[in-house]
């Protein structure tokens, strides 16, 4: 019964942004507050590592456009990527698919699809598919700069702000919360800010991850999804709000020059009756009543501006469609697929991979459970699925 009320608990922490999935796995093996992550840095593999092979020389094939087809690449990976949360995907210039994770599991899996005695949790990931392989940017460790003070990021979203052509590099510009301990307590740890982080990826090459530059502080998570369109980036944000039995956020917007995404002096905020300089005019666009999660997912389709997410955090059974003319609304809600949370396994931060259509999209759902013990034992507990709908 207490495990149960532990669950419970590690939930609604998720709920209200001071935990994710996989943290509260770690916290609550089983009622276990000891169960800290065994250390990173025990993966062999190498950058290039190739769904399937290893080798970074394999025919790639044709790039996956069902939910079966990106949940078999990615189950695929091993050692450097074996397991993630919060998955955000950007579409490259060259074509290719670049992933940010959230926390995520190294190390390698057997047939029988157990984890290996190298197990390991790492902050943060970025993975680069193309066609039908996938490769790991940094095996083995956050590909996102941590704090000196012990901070870490957790990736919410990213968009290309400069395209390069053949021959030359591109930048993604990623947004990321910025977390960090309070106490030794295996719930010991806050959020406490949010960040950009310039990436720049060669046609063809490797990312290579900048520093990370802080965001001024603010209680709302801008970044938390973001909708490149032309020479305009929209930035939505959420909040958190003190009313009884509300785990949903606030949902609001501002609008940024996409050339100068990270600069947030270039940023206008959008406001009851219009736009403001200033974020301390921000309104939200969605209350917290109607709710959206910490981090949900937008994109444009046919025309039309979408915003995917469980409107009430873990809670909630449902992922949902939010549909509007107008980056800021008014929405229309509509139902995709049923994500249910229950007693260990977890269900959230439903998110739109890139590259979605009227008439086709793929939604991936990140999963975990609360015992250390069963991601141990079966693999697929802290891999996302993927799901085909539709949108717009």
């Amino acid at each position: 019964m207490l495990h149960k009320v532990a669950v419970a608990a590690a939930s609604l922490l998720a709920g209200a942004g001071l935990l994710t999935a996989p943290a509260a796995a770690r916290a609550l093996v089983d009622g276990d507050a000891a169960a800290a992550a065994p250390p990173a840095g025990r993966v062999s593999a190498a950058a290039g590592e190739q769904a399937g092979t290893g080798s970074a020389a394999r025919t790639c094939g044709a790039e996956p456009t069902t939910g079966r087809g990106w949940e078999a690449l990615f189950d695929g990976l091993s050692a450097g990527w074996s397991g993630g949360d919060g998955a955000a995907s950007v579409r490259l210039p060259d074509g290719r698919l670049l992933w940010l994770f959230g926390d995520t599991f190294t190390g390698t899996v057997s047939a029988a699809g157990r984890r290996g005695a190298d197990a390991a949790i790492v902050r943060n990931s970025i993975v680069v598919t193309d066609g039908g392989c996938a490769s790991v940017t940094t095996p083995g460790a956050a590909a996102l700069q941590g704090g000196r003070d012990g901070s870490w990021l957790w990736p919410t979203a990213g968009v290309v702000t400069s395209a390069g052509a053949p021959g030359t590099p591109s930048t993604v510009t990623v947004f990321a919360q910025r977390l960090r301990r309070t106490s030794a307590d295996p719930l010991g740890f806050v959020r406490v800010g949010a960040a950009v982080v310039r990436v720049s990826v060669g046609w063809g090459g490797v990312p290579v991850v900048g520093t990370p530059t802080d965001l001024p502080a603010s209680a709302v998570l801008w970044g938390a999804a973001l909708v490149a369109d032309g020479a305009t980036t929209w930035v939505y944000g959420t909040r958190a709000v003190d009313e009884p039995l509300v785990f949903g956020r606030e949902l609001l917007l501002a609008r940024a020059p996409t050339a100068t995404l990270s600069d947030t002096r270039t940023w206008a905020y959008r406001t009851s009756s219009g736009w403001s300089p200033s974020p301390a005019s921000a309104r939200p666009v969605r209350s917290a009543r109607d709710g959206v999660s910490t981090v949900p997912s937008a994109a444009r389709v046919g025309g039309r501006y979408v915003v995917v997410t469980k409107a009430q955090e873990f809670l909630d059974p449902e992922v949902v469609e939010l549909s509007a003319p107008h980056p800021w609304g008014p929405w229309t809600a509509t139902h995709l697929l049923r994500a249910e949370s229950g007693a260990t396994v977890m269900r959230y931060s439903p998110a739109i991979v890139a590259g979605p259509s009227r008439d086709h999209a793929v939604v991936v759902v990140s999963r975990t459970s609360t015992s250390m013990r069963q991601l141990l034992d079966d693999v697929e507990l802290a891999r996302p699925t993927f799901h085909d709908v539709q949108l717009g």
